[in-house]
């Protein structure tokens, strides 16, 4: 029997077994008119289980699952990603663009770009959303007193102005590609007409005021009514959204940690949604299995990866330091298998360091190195870097040591489903493995994570702004390990090429640079993907307008709730 499907089979069994017994709260549907009655109204509400209570609501302080999905429903930005990563003006009227002179390179360097926005643009207070609330958005997301998260942008401006009440003027301090639209969760407004005064006199009010959480004021499609904290919450339809008022009335916001009390609520009607990044694969094939009638929609989620070490804290499997073996390691992974054996064929295979879904990737499949799954490459490698199989089948070297690597890995219980049918693909070349489960507390140590003594099998976004294998992002005991560069891995070809293609605005040009560093990273063998997660999503029958989200959209599975409604 192939262990694969096996262990796959366990967790769905496990999961079935959990949603049958688990209770759940009685079905909040409305009961079914009688015969002869008349048709009931259509639904105006909406309830998803929410797996995290959202420290803040204001998109630049939060990172993570549960803020980013409050920012998308409560917030409004520049723009937006649409389909096939087609940026979309949001609360702009047009984009900036080189061809109409809105978007302007400099003789000196710099860059402009004028962004002209909607009119008819206003916070759920009912006052008109200016040019200026931006700049006064940027400044907040400058104070060194608040706990700002997302202010890489900002912080690439030289000036933001107001020209008008719809015209805002923005001089960059260098070329940047995505100046010309940028999305959330960077740049958001902010209302001065409730916070300017309070940011001036009354600091402490201002920095720990409820305007941030329960009290935020925004210009998302959804405005905060009721905040019941550790239970739910509750919004309503912003009358004057942007782009229209959402069909769905109320949303409520049902804060459900354990994913096993999601799939009763599910099951019984006290849910509609179920989002991604809450539920997994075993979750949504119980679903299924149960003769639930909603809708299971399977996603591209994460992408996970092999991170060799690459510096030596005291312990290091001096063996990773060899391409050669890494390389070895990366033929080694049966990434079809994992696709096929874990994900029954819904998750795709990730061979370098960049999404199918980008623009390049054609021209980067044609161009990148790719580690194919060759057991015998693996062994051949292995050998010309002084490694023999043994009758035992374990490789060793001539005085006899053999390679033993510790995994560190994620704590999710599927991220151990995989690292086991990893550590099986390793042993079948010699390699013998020990998996190292990481705590809750451990994965946000950055010192813990970062001292790992020879492989590390994370999980990362490939978003372009978050690139960390350079030399700015290392985790060191001078940064106290905040720097997300945790393998200490450094190519000095990826360092100069990277910011050049941020900076670069022709999309040929920016490809081919981009193209040249994915190049480099992935020769070095120091960063190997192997597949892309699934993000599993499950919502009731009637509820239509779910749109899986473009790469890089804030809010997940809930970043176009404006477009939600019942049949």
């Amino acid at each position: 029997m192939n262990p694969r499907w096996l262990r796959s089979q366990i967790v769905v069994a496990a999961a079935m077994l959990v949603v049958a017994c688990a209770p759940g709260p009685p079905p909040a549907r409305e009961a079914a008119p009688a015969p002869g009655s008349p048709a009931a109204p259509a639904r105006r509400s909406v309830v998803i289980a929410f797996p995290v209570e959202p420290p803040t609501v204001e998109p630049s302080m939060g990172a993570g699952l549960g803020n980013r999905e409050m920012s998308s429903m409560t917030s409004a930005f520049l723009a937006i990603l649409g389909p096939g990563d087609e940026p979309l003006p949001y609360l702009a009227e047009e984009l900036p663009s080189i061809e109409k002179g809105s978007w302007r390179l400099l003789p000196d360097g710099q860059m402009e770009t004028t962004y002209r926005l909607r009119p008819q643009a206003t916070w759920h207070d009912g006052h008109r959303l200016t040019a200026d609330d931006f700049v006064f958005g940027r400044q907040l997301h400058l104070d060194p007193e608040l706990p700002i998260r997302f202010a890489q942008l900002d912080r690439r401006i030289r000036e933001m102005r107001a020209v008008d009440d719809t015209t805002l003027y923005i001089l960059w301090r260098e070329p940047f590609f995505r100046a010309g639209a940028v999305t959330g969760p960077y740049l958001a407004p902010l209302p001065r007409h409730m916070l300017g005064d309070m940011s001036a006199n009354d600091r402490d009010t201002y920095i720990n005021g409820p305007h941030w959480r329960e009290q935020f004021l925004g210009a998302g499609p959804y405005k905060i009514e009721r905040w019941e904290p550790g239970v739910e919450l509750e919004l309503r339809a912003h009358d004057g959204f942007v782009l229209g008022r959402p069909p769905i009335d109320r949303v409520v916001l049902k804060f459900i940690a354990d994913v096993n009390v999601v799939l009763a609520n599910l099951l019984s009607g006290a849910v509609d949604v179920g989002i991604s990044g809450q539920l997994s694969l075993a979750q949504t094939a119980a679903l299924e299995q149960s003769g639930w009638g909603g809708r299971t929609e399977y996603w591209s989620g994460i992408p996970r990866f092999l991170e060799f070490q690459t510096r030596d804290w005291g312990d290091l499997r001096s063996e990773v330091l060899d391409v050669r073996v890494r390389r070895a390691a990366a033929h080694a992974v049966d990434r079809q298998g994992i696709v096929d054996g874990l994900y029954g064929g819904r998750a795709r295979v990730a061979n370098f360091w960049l999404w199918p879904e980008d623009p390049a990737y054609p021209a980067a499949d044609r161009a990148v190195v790719k580690y194919d799954y060759d057991p015998g490459r693996a062994t051949a490698l292995l050998r010309e870097a002084g490694w023999t199989r043994q009758p035992d089948g374990a490789v060793r070297n001539p005085a006899g040591q053999g390679i033993h690597w510790p995994i560190l890995n994620e704590s999710g219980e599927f991220e151990q489903l995989e690292a086991a049918v990893l550590g099986d693909q390793l042993k079948a070349i010699g390699i013998t493995t020990e998996i190292r489960r990481m705590t809750f507390a451990e994965q946000r140590d950055g010192e813990f994570r970062s001292k790992f003594p020879a492989l590390a099998y994370n999980r990362r976004n490939m978003d372009y702004d978050g690139m960390v294998w350079v030399k700015d992002r290392l985790s060191l005991p001078e940064n106290r390990w905040a720097g997300s560069n945790r393998s200490g891995y450094v190519n000095p070809v990826v360092d100069d090429l990277w910011p050049k293609m941020i900076g670069t605005v022709d999309r040929a040009q920016r490809e081919a640079l981009l193209i040249e560093a994915v190049q480099a990273i992935a020769q070095d063998a120091v960063i190997v993907p192997t597949h892309f997660q699934v993000d599993a999503m499950a919502y009731a029958d009637g509820l239509t307008g779910i749109r899986e989200p473009a790469l890089g959209t804030p809010g997940g599975s809930v970043w176009n709730t404006w477009e939600w409604r019942w049949r």
